[in-house]
């Protein structure tokens, strides 16, 4: 008789130290902790700041070119109100010219052509759209020279119509630099400065 009464005490011992053993209280209730006593920032999740991305511009939307990390020529979307084709274009160079906003300068964004110039329409042949540059006569040399003109042959041919592009300066065409270095007083089209969108040449 007494070995059967052992057995259930001793099984109720080897219990009660193995939850001693493992820290587990024993007898006590569950108790709710008052909102109060919970450490700060425990009681409600922290929010993830929003991600910041650059503008994408919309497929409709006139284009400027600008210089991005590794001189590579990023678009960016730009209002020309209502007009002509030639108004538009007008206002789409000048704010070219106008070079990166503010906050286009805070993600890295730059301009190759030099300031003060001057960027007008002058003619529309079937497509190719004369531009004739005015200001500053010593233009950039070199990697920027192609840059500056693959910014303008870029934005000027974003909007519809214009095919290709034909410099000129008091009305006089002038050799512009292709991505090779070669000189051209050719008209200019996206395709010659796609490059500039994926490896600019050094």
């Amino acid at each position: 008789m007494t070995a059967r009464r052992l057995a259930p005490a001793g099984a109720a011992l080897l219990v009660a130290l193995a939850a001693a053993g493992c820290g587990v209280p024993v007898g006590d209730a569950p108790t709710t902790i008052a909102p109060s006593d919970v450490p700060y920032g425990l009681a409600s999740p922290t929010e993830a700041s929003p991600s910041t991305a650059s503008p994408v511009p919309r497929a409709d939307e006139p284009l400027v070119f600008l210089v991005g990390p590794g001189d590579l020529l990023v678009p960016r979307g730009r209002g020309t109100g209502t007009g002509t084709p030639a108004d538009r274009l007008d206002a789409l160079l000048a704010a070219l010219a106008a070079g990166p906003t503010e906050g286009e300068r805070a993600e890295g964004l730059s301009t190759a052509l030099p300031p003060g110039v001057e960027l007008g329409v002058t003619g529309d042949d079937d497509g190719t759209v004369t531009v004739d540059l005015g200001g500053p006569v010593d233009a950039p040399s070199g990697r920027e020279s192609r840059s500056a003109v693959a910014q303008v042959v870029l934005t000027a041919t974003s909007l519809p119509g214009a095919d290709a592009v034909l410099l000129t300066r008091d009305g006089v065409p002038v050799e512009a630099p292709l991505p090779s270095g070669e000189l051209t007083s050719a008209p200019l089209t996206e395709a010659d400065y796609a490059v500039f969108l994926t490896s600019p040449p050094t």
